[in-house]
């Protein structure tokens, strides 16, 4: 298990949420196995850059499914918008779930709805 990010203040405040800004956001081994293999191009393309998607991403949002928080960050060299859902346990404790890119139509969507929200840093 290792670090890969902290959730800002201005993500918790654009969210809502009741966490501490600065809050680790972690990833195992079963999470990392998860995205090599369900998304093979996202873990060689932009795993390396998964805490700057956590760290700085564009869009912020919640999964209305299951409450995981979403960061998504545009790669404009390839026109990729790549997504880290987080999901904090029971434990108050948060991990990196997944990795994948999301289809423009679906990020312009998500962002039209309000579902994904333009991060303003200040």
């Amino acid at each position: 298990m290792e670090i890969v990010g902290y959730i800002s203040q201005s993500v918790i405040e654009t969210l809502g949420l009741e966490l501490k800004p600065n809050t680790p956001v972690f990833i195992g081994e079963s999470n990392i196995e998860h995205i090599k293999s369900r998304h093979p191009y996202e873990y060689d393309v932009y795993y390396k850059d998964i805490g700057t998607i956590i760290n700085s991403p564009d869009y912020v949002g919640l999964n209305p499914k299951d409450g995981s928080i979403l960061f998504v960050k545009l790669f404009k060299v390839n026109a990729d918008y790549v997504r880290v859902a987080a999901k904090i346990t029971s434990g108050g404790k948060c991990f990196a779930k997944t990795l994948h890119s999301l289809s423009t139509c679906n990020a312009e969507r998500y962002i039209e709805k309000g579902t994904l929200k333009r991060l303003d840093i200040n």
